[in-house]
């Protein structure tokens, strides 16, 4: 691979991811202004911080990323392993959201 080629997947990716953020972030922070009131919601019911629940999402991510590198195949096939990575860079996105909005 080129580093071109390269710097092409990272355009389309983020592209993808930014799509994908659109509509998720509707549905999980439940249209209102709050784009972070999913995560909100695990501090407000006592059971994490808000910064911990991007975190424990994040992790589930990673688990399944995990299991894809040691079996090499992911047993749910309606989310491929790109759809996780695209996952990734939105949980990575909103919790550096979350942060910069706090300070």
């Amino acid at each position: 691979m080129t580093r071109e080629e390269l710097f092409n997947i990272h355009n389309e990716m983020t592209k993808i991811a930014f799509e994908i953020m659109k509509k998720k972030n509707a549905d999980y922070a439940g249209g209102g202004s709050d784009p972070f009131a999913n995560f909100r919601r695990a501090e407000a019911l006592g059971i994490c911080s808000t910064e911990q629940a991007f975190l424990v999402r994040m992790t589930d991510k990673l688990s399944r990323l995990s299991t894809f590198a040691n079996k090499g195949k992911l047993d749910v096939e309606d989310e491929t392993v790109y759809d996780t990575l695209l996952d990734m860079i939105n949980y990575s996105v909103l919790l550096a959201a979350f942060i910069k909005d706090k300070k």
